[in-house]
């Protein structure tokens, strides 16, 4: 019996709802207005906290790096040391084997170069890349494709450039172009194979990007000691502690006197931006969370009021069920599930409101400011949209139903 009395009520409570639809329609409204604006608060914060992961990424902040050494600072001026490590493939592939497979491991030199563009001298940033396995290689592109791993191992004379350097190279056509295209560096040939996507706060310069053997010949002689660096790219920025661990214990077991002697530094950044952007974010998403849960409340409100109304309206109904042999439970369950059907109703239409607004919220912030926020929508935030809107169901609709399930029957049969 008591299997079948939960449907019964629920039945009973929304062909009720159903024959008093404009009232129903007007108690939904604060549900909805609260649930909306909590699942567009909710989607816009986690939109950005995508973005500003997304940038953190970018900028490599989320990378441990192996640095050589190469001068001592003696009252205040760099001293050139003449011994230091260099790194070989051979380092790459060791430091790949010591860490979880998904994070990159890159061997890298950076130097300066001279190009040769509509015939006139540009200095730009060259960069040599060697790869432990097939990633992203630390390039985010806009156009074109990456190096294979038979152009790094061979040194191919071909490179990925930076965005600004593609503009510039093809100077009035289409920047999509430069794809395709022959550049010269120090009087060496590069066929270009990819352009970086253009990043806000880069670095202002013309950059090029070749396979490591190939860098050599497309850097200037360096004047001071140039150094090879070993970075490692942590799948998230949360395990960039845990990475930096992992490189300081193969660094120990490569060489213990690299650490020893002060001969590498292994240092990390990132994490603590990290940190401070989500409790920003997290504060916003409480603050403008706090504000939303005033709709939310207004809407209970709004709730409780037509469920009184309708237990005044529907006395002698409540009577009649009750000598029908109806117990205290089904009354409080019949109104409960009113309450819950609206709230659960107003949390639909409102979330589905609420994402669409932060679609739109957010199309109009790329639109004013080129950063490409997006909105996310998450299981997450439809859980609590949801669940709040059923817990203010609940709150709201139990002292209706218990007022109406402590009516005593013979009083309610009486009532007019």
């Amino acid at each position: 019996m008591s299997g079948q009395t939960l449907p019964l009520s629920v039945r009973v409570g929304i062909q009720t709802l159903r024959a008093n639809p404009m009232r129903t329609m007007l108690s939904t409204l604060g549900v909805v207005m609260g649930a909306a604006s909590l699942a567009a608060v909710l989607s816009i914060g986690d939109g950005a906290e995508r973005f500003a992961r997304g940038q953190i990424e970018r900028r490599g902040l989320q990378t441990v790096a192996i640095v050589a050494k190469t001068f001592d600072t003696v009252d205040g001026l760099q001293v050139p040391r003449t011994d230091y490590p260099v790194f070989t493939p051979d380092d790459l592939r060791d430091l790949a084997a010591a860490v979880p497979a998904e994070t990159e491991v890159l061997l890298s030199i950076e130097g300066r170069g001279t190009l040769t563009l509509a015939g006139k001298d540009r200095a730009a940033l060259v960069m040599g890349i060697a790869a432990a396995n097939p990633c992203q290689m630390g390039l985010h592109l806009w156009r074109g494709r990456l190096f294979t791993r038979e152009e790094l191992a061979s040194g191919a004379p071909v490179a990925v450039i930076g965005y600004k350097l593609a503009t510039e190279l093809t100077a009035g056509r289409s920047t999509e172009s430069a794809v395709g295209a022959e550049l010269t560096c120090q009087g060496q040939a590069v066929r270009v194979i990819g352009v970086q996507e253009s990043v806000i706060g880069e670095r202002p310069y013309l950059t090029v990007t070749v396979p490591l053997s190939r860098a050599d010949a497309l850097m200037a002689a360096p004047t001071t000691p140039r150094a090879r660096t070993l970075a490692l790219s942590a799948a998230r920025v949360e395990d960039v502690l845990t990475i930096k661990e992992k490189a300081e214990a193969w660094a120990d077991r490569r060489n213990p006197e690299w650490r020893a002697r002060g001969q590498v530094t292994i240092a990390s950044q990132g994490l603590d931006r990290l940190i401070a952007m989500n409790q920003g974010i997290l504060v916003f998403k409480i603050l403008m969370g706090a504000f939303t849960a005033i709709s939310l409340i207004v809407g209970g409100i709004g709730i409780m009021n037509v469920l009184l109304a309708s237990v005044a309206e529907r006395t002698k109904e409540i009577g009649v069920r009750k000598a029908a042999g109806a117990r205290r439970r089904d009354i409080v369950v019949q109104f409960l599930a009113e309450s819950v059907v609206i709230s659960l109703a107003g949390a639909i239409i409102g979330a589905t409101l609420g994402i669409a607004g932060a679609y739109l919220v957010t199309s109009i912030m790329r639109a004013q400011t080129m950063a490409q926020v997006h909105a996310a929508v998450t299981w997450e935030t439809l859980a609590v949209a949801m669940g709040a809107a059923i817990l203010v169901g609940l709150v709201f609709g139990t002292y209706p139903a218990l007022k109406a399930a402590n009516l005593s029957p013979v009083d309610a049969m009486r009532y007019e």
